[in-house]
């Protein structure tokens, strides 16, 4: 098999790919001796099939599929061997030859093929980046004294549930046959429905229009064990079933609190309770800066490295990979978003593998439990670690529309950003929180 690159630009290529009778006929042979063996065809016996029958039965389907493959095995090939930046996939140029599968023996492929050029991510010549330590208000200390209180609280299991409660319980439409443990915070319950849920005991039954709960299909989702689409598609009256109440109840302002909030000893008088809070309310809002902080060094890093991409090639590869679900205005219009994030997932992946940056399973797994513990707001309700790992463990099995590729995915980008922090400049500021509200707002707005 011969192989030809050639380059245009920087960013656009052709692959030209000549495969002869020598490279695939072993391959064809070998299969169609095999069809012999195991075809069942009228008028013979299993095994003794002529092969020059079997060859005019699928001759040419294997010759096709076998040249197929083999060519797309020396795309490939070419491509890890001599390390392409390849964007999008190569696209097959079909106005560049026929193929006369009857009578040709050797066959050539051509391909146009995009590339980013090259780059060079260099961490510590990038423009400083602020980080900033936001100053609490004190409406924002009085609602963390309501937090912490709740954090602290006692759990119970009281017999009759009212707002607030976590219920457990099954989840059954008998009509279709579903049933799933589930679990219904019911503070975030539309609040028409959330009277339904008030006074229940153990046991309890109560049947609902399933729409009818939540006001997204992410909640309902997050409640059942279901993707965003399942979910939507749940339709009809449920019943459900109480099996567990759980409730928090709000931990007294004391020394007890004091010592569990900020550490024996760290506060003995409300006044030093709140001061010492105040150091853990910077602290928490430092996941917001810390947010921000990860944001605006994805945006340096795009803005920074230099990555030219085969524009037009993109465009075209874009409209032909979605089979018209998109018309090429449509492409057009949201191809600087996808070009921006394209650079980004490159020079993600250049940090990563100059650095060995490397994400497992349980990276994964951690992913998708973070994002159930912030639906249900990090409550520490009895039983919820185990409710929160078997959830999420049942999602990444069950791998919904590509469910751990995309957790992966998010997993991947938070340790590039991560290492990145740890080698940028960064510039501290202190600020209200109000100022930056404003910054943040500001900077968020101007690539939406």
């Amino acid at each position: 098999m011969e192989t030809t690159f050639d380059k245009s630009s920087s960013t656009d290529a052709r692959l030209k790919i000549v495969i002869a009778e020598g490279d695939y006929k072993p391959d064809v042979d070998k299969k169609l001796k095999e069809y012999a063996k195991t075809a069942n065809v009228k008028g013979f016996r299993p095994g003794h099939v002529p092969i020059g029958y079997v060859k005019k039965l699928y001759g040419k389907s294997v010759l096709v599929d076998t040249v197929i493959n083999k060519v797309s095995e020396g795309v490939n090939d070419y491509i890890k061997e001599h390390k392409l930046k390849v964007v999008g996939d190569p696209i097959p140029d079909n106005e560049a030859y026929s193929i006369d599968w009857e009578n040709d023996k050797d066959y050539v492929f051509e391909y146009e093929v995009g590339l980013a050029s090259d780059f060079e991510v260099d961490l510590a010549k990038l423009p400083a980046i602020d980080n900033y330590e936001i100053e609490p208000a004190e409406e924002q200390i009085n609602q963390a004294v309501e937090d912490i209180q709740k954090r602290h609280g006692v759990d119970a299991e009281p017999e009759e549930s009212e707002i607030g409660d976590l219920l457990f319980g099954m989840l059954r439409q008998e009509s279709s046959e579903f049933e799933a443990q589930s679990g219904i915070p019911t503070d975030k319950l539309k609040k028409d429905t959330q009277k339904l849920f008030i006074g229940l005991e153990i046991g309890s039954k109560l049947t609902f229009d399933v729409q009818s709960l939540f006001e997204t299909d992410k909640d309902l989702g997050f409640a059942t064990g279901k993707s965003d689409e399942d979910a939507a598609a749940l339709n009809g009256t449920f019943e459900y079933e109480v099996t567990k109440i759980s409730r928090v109840s709000p931990a007294e302002i004391n020394q007890e609190l004091f010592d569990k909030a900020l550490g024996e000893g760290k506060a003995t008088t409300e006044e030093e309770f709140r001061a010492g809070l105040t150091e853990v309310i910077k602290d928490n809002y430092k996941r917001e800066s810390a947010y921000l902080l990860d944001f605006d060094i994805e945006k340096t890093l795009n803005e920074s490295v230099k990555i030219d991409l085969p524009d037009a090639f993109l465009k075209k590869w874009l409209f032909q990979a979605n089979e018209g679900k998109f018309t090429e205005e449509q492409i057009e219009t949201d191809y600087d978003a996808f070009a921006r994030g394209l650079r980004l997932d490159l020079i993600k992946a250049d940090i990563a593998e100059k650095n060995e940056i490397k994400i497992e399973y349980a990276d994964v797994l951690e992913e998708v439990k973070t994002e159930i513990r912030n639906y249900f707001g990090n409550q520490g309700y009895g039983g919820m670690d185990e409710f929160v790992e078997q959830m999420a463990k049942k999602q990444l099995d069950e791998n919904k529309d590509g469910a751990f590729r995309n957790y992966y995915n998010k997993a991947f980008g938070k340790a590039v950003v991560a290492f990145a922090r740890e080698k940028v400049t960064i510039n501290n500021k202190t600020i209200k929180v109000e100022e930056f509200n404003d910054i943040a707002k500001a900077k968020y707005d101007a690539v939406a």
